[in-house]
């Protein structure tokens, strides 16, 4: 756990390094609520909207908040990270995607707890979280065996929100 936690710090660092400030909002309102469990399944939705509500991420054990995540349409397990700049993807969960493929460069040299990887720049279609969907968001694909524990929520996804906010062991995210 604790290799997870220097992997997730050092990419944090490293991808942080091209982000430009961001805030949010804490505006918080009680309707359209939903709790995003590691267990849900969400339902499909239009391609081209983006559609909004609340999701309530409580947090696991360790204090992070992990939840299921949907991306072009298929299942995923993420941390959601706020330092991350971006959304990023194991190279595993990508290939099973369809964002990359054998051959593809993984040019974007990153900075981990293990030293230097590489990631390849991509876009994502579409990224959910319970009612919440976001269309064409920037993310990174880790190199093969370089992410090896979970997929992270970063900054591309959540500076779309309305606000996100920590509350009582619990994150809210609201579009």
């Amino acid at each position: 756990m604790l290799k997870a936690v220097l992997i997730i710090a050092g990419l944090t660092v490293a991808i942080a390094l091209t982000a430009p400030s961001y805030f949010s909002r804490f505006i918080e309102r009680s309707q359209d609520s939903a709790v995003a469990r590691p267990s849900g399944v969400t339902a499909p939705m239009a391609v081209n909207a983006d559609h909004g509500g609340i999701v309530r991420i409580p947090a696991d054990p360790s204090g992070h908040y992990v939840s299921d995540i949907e991306v072009n349409g298929r299942t995923l397990n993420a941390v959601v990270d706020t330092g991350a700049t971006l959304v990023i993807l194991r190279y595993e969960d990508a290939r099973a995607l369809g964002v990359v493929f054998p051959g593809d460069r993984f040019d974007i040299a990153v900075r981990t707890a293990n030293g230097t990887g590489h990631a390849r720049r991509v876009e994502l279609r579409s990224v959910r979280v319970g009612p919440i969907s976001i269309q064409n968001v920037e993310a990174l694909v880790m190199e093969e065996g370089a992410l090896k524990m979970s997929n992270l929520l970063g900054m591309s996804f959540l500076k779309r929100l309305s606000r996100f906010e920590a509350q009582r062991g619990t994150l809210v995210l609201e579009r």
